[in-house]
């Protein structure tokens, strides 16, 4: 590196200081954040800190390491009934984290231990590590080295105690170089921009090559204490390969030249500084016990000493670090300071040095010089800044009265056609002259005006002003004629609407949109008639009726802010209107002020901060204090775009100006991160988590017996994470997103079945939008009996089983046939023919015998051959051979040929209507089918004496109709002492069917079965 390069930034530093030493800079403290045991840090001593490659922030302090995800505090301490249980707790030095390996290392009591960050394994390292007595100091080389210093003061024998420069080799310290052991065991190791390393002892610093060789001893300062001289001093390197020194004598800030060995003093201080380090943006910050203070590379110094003490009370700075996000953490000894690194976003005017309100500023506007003007409410002033950067006051030459009355009703300013006056509102119209201040009031226009309102006033495209306080006092003035006309002049007006709080001019020529507090949003034609109206009850309707600020897009849709309502956007049609709320995202939901910018994106104020909105993804980008803000509430009319480009919004103390490509080019897109999954299994009746933030996460896997699960995710931007928030939609389950407030965490209770993916997405404090998507799969098994193979298999026994019952009835049912076949045949065949024999057997003995035996033979043969026939008719009906509707006809018939034929009776069986003559009948229903008939027919011939039968069977939709009828009359010489009547009736009974007698002409049976034959 040539001298050249090495002087310069000193030389910069150098003339900055010069400047600025005298006056110090302050820093807004709402660039700060804090971390405490407030906000939940374990220990408020934080001895180091560094992060890991899952940006996962990890500190030292006195009772052991802890690690920070933004949420949760892991800690690692030796007390063992803890399961991240380390040996020694004591952190008494620098953490390192090797991104190669995913390891940290660290010193406890003295020790070094590495931490498998994977695995939260440790291995610790020793004496049988070759190293030399306790170990002071550690660092982690460019080239991933690691090197320590130690000192054998407590095993050496007396006067030979040394301290020793060690690098880790194949797993074993190699000693690079010692020195013997001072008194004091002062020391320090650092490394410059070539990977030399620079260890610091109590007698001078020493530099080495990254092989272990000494290139250098520099004697840098020399102090005295405690009876001993000392060379030990405190150096950093910054990216230009600068040597900066902090002497214990001298103080304050020097550079060292270690090509020429001189040295120069760049910062006079009191201050003893022990730590450094250099952002992003090339400042360097120095601390001291409880100094902390930041130099540019213009060489501009901010103290920030105050700001912090401001926020709690410490007593001395540890360290310093710089996250993966250019947050800059500073460890005190009472808990962290995280700080924005970067320019403030936005730059202040006309700002109050007191706290909270200050100057209340409205109407913004620029005269034809390019001064930007604004009122300051709270002094009743009209205050401006030239393009010089000259800020005054421009004196208004009024009467007293008459200036009063502007305080509260001079919020709307507007410009004539030369720039050189502006036209407001305060007892009546009035023309301010911006150069001298001189009035002229045009007192015609005081019925137009309200003092109990706002009195809005704009400037139209062709020169005239638009003002009034009701339809009917809504006016047009020319300041070039001064003649003035009533817009409504002549029209027909059914609702005088007033109280109105803001004009705009539509890009449609003569139209004006009005936004009033009861009324909604008007749109006029300037002709003098309203042309629509948008209201909390049209249709489509607005989210509130109170209107504060109107702008028309470049499509001629209209972006309404409302107070309490958020932002509403009115499609160019009128016909679809779109709500914005606190839900979506906006920091208020009232709404006070919109400019677009080159990107036709809005830039929206509000009473709780400052928010971008892009129009194509519906992102609200949102800004706070801590953002630069001058004060969090913005004013309504106080929002203003100048003819250079900035953006001026004011509020409850001065006005915020930037451009607006500016602030978003410094945002930073966050990441989001999984930490793991925790839950509850029932069957096991245990919890489970899973950490996933150190092991790769493929797919979570859900029991059916989790009754329920948690996922929990982390976005590693610590500055003001609390108002970090979060989106979630479960794809498989959910169609929407669901908005999660500042959780980062959801639970699922018993999920059906099936395959998720969980999206996270999420936002920073400042409204920047996660760069990705946080896409988890989920995998939710099925109980095993829904399963399709348990399914299947109880289907297939369920089955089996059906089968074998199938079987066993059939097996039963071909039996029971077999044996009715063998009884039938039995009887018919056996039975039959000795029945038969006897009759026969009588009769023949009739012929010989008396005439007293021949009445008893003729009696058994009688009783013989009804046995037959009775006989007969059981065998048929238990005959499965003859079980259809065709056979039971059949039976029938022969039964009437029987048994009317011989007594001179005609008979008819209509079966025409049967449907299926060859569908069977069980057995029993086809007996006490043929019994009710045999039982009719049995009756007619004994109690009647008719000479015809008909038999019907007839089917209808709901059953069969069975009709037995005769001509006959019943015998009046016959008494009837059988149970043929009740019999039929016990046998329809067990058909389920019904049965009725009818004796109107003749006696007819009615049996109504409740199926077809």
């Amino acid at each position: 590196m040539s001298k050249f390069f090495k002087i310069l930034p000193v030389f910069v530093l150098q003339i900055g200081l010069l400047v600025v030493c005298k006056g110090v800079y302050s820093q807004n403290p709402s660039q700060i954040d804090i971390l405490t045991t407030e906000q939940g840090l374990i220990f408020r001593d934080i001895t180091s800190i560094t992060q890991d490659a899952n940006e996962a922030m990890w500190f030292g302090t006195d009772l052991g390491l802890v690690k920070y995800d933004g949420y949760n505090f892991k800690v690692y301490n030796s007390d063992k009934s803890n399961p991240f249980y380390i040996e020694e707790e004591l952190i008494t030095g620098e953490l390192e984290f090797d991104a190669n390996t995913n390891e940290l290392w660290y010193m406890a009591n003295e020790k070094l231990f590495k931490l498998q960050l994977s695995t939260d394994t440790i291995i610790a390292y020793n004496g049988s590590h070759n190293i030399k007595g306790k170990v002071l100091r550690l660092l982690k080389a460019i080239d991933g080295c690691i090197w320590i210093m130690t000192d054998d003061f407590l095993t050496a024998e007396n006067g030979n105690a040394k301290q020793y420069l060690q690098k880790l080799t194949n797993g074993t310290f190699e000693v690079k170089a010692s020195i013997r052991r001072s008194k004091h065991a002062y020391s320090r190791l650092i490394e410059d921009k070539l990977g030399h390393i620079l260890w610091s002892t109590p007698l001078g610093s020493l530099k080495f090559d990254p092989g272990g060789k000494l290139l250098n001893t520099f004697k840098l300062s020399t102090f005295y204490w405690h009876s001993s001289n000392l060379n030990f001093t405190v150096s950093f390197y910054d990216s230009d390969n600068t040597h900066y020194f902090f002497p214990q004598k001298e103080h304050g800030i020097y550079t060292f030249n270690e090509t020429d060995l001189t040295s120069k003093r760049l910062f006079d201080s009191e201050s003893q500084f022990y730590y450094a380090i250099e952002d992003h943006q090339k400042h360097i910050w120095f601390a001291g016990n409880k100094e902390l203070y930041r130099i540019s590379p213009e060489g501009n110094l901010t103290d920030y000493t105050e700001q912090l003490l401001s926020l709690f009370k410490y007593s001395k700075i540890n360290d310093l670090f710089i996250d993966n996000n250019k947050l800059l953490w500073v460890a005190t000894d009472n808990g962290l300071f995280k700080i924005r690194i970067g320019e403030e976003l936005f730059s202040p005017l006309f700002v109050s040095k007191n706290k909270g309100w200050g100057n209340t500023m409205r109407g913004i506007f620029e005269d034809g010089n390019g001064t930007i003007f604004a009122k300051c409410e709270s002094q009743n002033k009209l205050i401006y800044k030239t393009k010089n950067g000259v800020i005054d006051t421009l004196t208004i030459k009024i009467d007293r009265l008459s200036k009063e009355a502007l305080k509260y009703t001079a919020n709307f300013y507007a410009l004539d056609t030369k720039k050189q006056n502006v036209f407001t509102l305060g007892e009546s119209l009035l023309k301010i002259n911006l150069k001298n201040g001189t009035t002229k009031s045009y007192d015609q226009f005081s019925p137009n005006i309200t003092f109990k309102g706002q009195n809005p006033l704009i400037k139209l495209r062709d020169g005239k002003l638009l003002f009034g306080q009701s339809l009917t006092r809504l006016v047009l003035f020319n300041p070039e004629t001064e003649t003035s006309e009533f817009v409504f002049e002549g029209s027909e007006i059914e609702n005088d609407i007033a109280d109105f709080r803001y004009f705009k001019e539509s890009k449609t020529d003569s139209i004006v949109w009005l936004g009033t507090r009861n009324d909604g949003v008007l749109k006029i034609h300037l002709s003098g008639r309203v042309e629509s109206i948008f209201t909390t009850d049209s249709k489509p309707s607005i989210s509130r009726n109170y209107i504060l600020v109107i702008e028309e897009d470049s499509n001629k849709s209209l972006w309404i802010g409302t107070h309490g309502g958020g932002l509403n956007h009115i499609s160019a049609d009128g016909k679809t209107i779109k709500i914005f709320t606190k839900l979506q995202g906006l920091p208020d939901n009232n709404i006070v002020g919109i400019l677009m910018d080159a990107n036709k994106s809005l830039w929206i104020s509000t009473y709780n901060g400052l928010s971008h909105f892009k129009k194509e993804t519906e992102v609200f980008q949102n800004f706070y204090n801590e953002d630069g803000l001058t004060h969090f509430e913005f004013n309504y009319t106080s929002f203003f775009k100048d003819s250079r480009g900035t953006f001026y919004f004011g509020g409850m103390n001065g006005v915020n100006t930037f451009k607006p490509n500016e602030v978003l080019k410094q945002s930073i897109t966050p990441k989001l991160r999984l930490l793991g999954v925790s839950g509850y299994n029932s069957k096991d009746q245990t919890r489970f988590s899973t950490d996933y933030s150190q092991i790769e996460f493929k797919k979570f896997q859900v029991s059916p017996y989790d009754q329920y699960f948690e996922i929990n995710w982390t976005m590693p931007s610590y500055f003001q994470n609390q108002k970090n928030t979060y989106s979630t939609k479960l794809e498989g389950f959910e169609n929407r997103w669901f908005y999660q407030s500042n959780s980062a965490s959801i639970r699922y209770h018993q999920l059906p079945a099936g395959d998720y993916v969980l999206k996270v997405k999420g936002k920073d404090s400042r409204g920047n939008e996660s760069t990705a998507l946080l896409s988890i799969p989920i995998e939710v098994r099925q109980i095993f009996y829904k399963k399709w193979w348990f399914i299947g298999l109880v289907l297939l026994v369920i089955i089996g089983i059906m089968y074998s019952i199938f079987r066993y009835r059939l097996q039963q049912a071909l039996a029971m046939e077999r044996l009715r076949t063998k009884i039938s045949s039995d009887l018919h065949d056996d039975v039959g023919s000795l029945l038969s024999g006897l009759a026969m057997q009588t009769e023949l003995m009739e012929i010989n015998a008396s005439e007293a035996d021949r009445f008893k033979l003729q009696k058994i043969a009688g009783i013989s051959r009804n046995a037959i026939s009775q006989m007969r008719d059981l065998v048929w009906s238990i005959d499965s051979r003859r079980e259809t509707i065709e056979d039971l006809i059949e039976r029938m018939q022969e039964l009437a040929e029987e048994l009317l034929l011989p007594k001179a009776i005609s008979f008819h069986i209509d079966s025409s209507n049967i449907k299926n003559p060859t569908k069977k009948l069980t057995a029993q229903t086809k007996q006490n089918i043929f019994l009710i008939y045999k039982e009719a027919i049995t009756n007619i011939l004994r109690h009647s004496d008719a000479t015809k039968v008909s038999v019907t069977i007839t089917n209808h939709s709901k059953g069969c109709q069975f009709i037995i009828r005769d001509n006959g009359s019943e015998k009046s010489s016959y008494k009837s002492t059988g149970l043929g009547l009740p019999n039929m009736v016990m046998r329809a009974e067990k058909l389920k069917a019904n049965l009725k007698f009818q004796k109107e002409n003749g006696f007819s049976v009615y049996l109504f079965l409740p199926f077809n034959m």
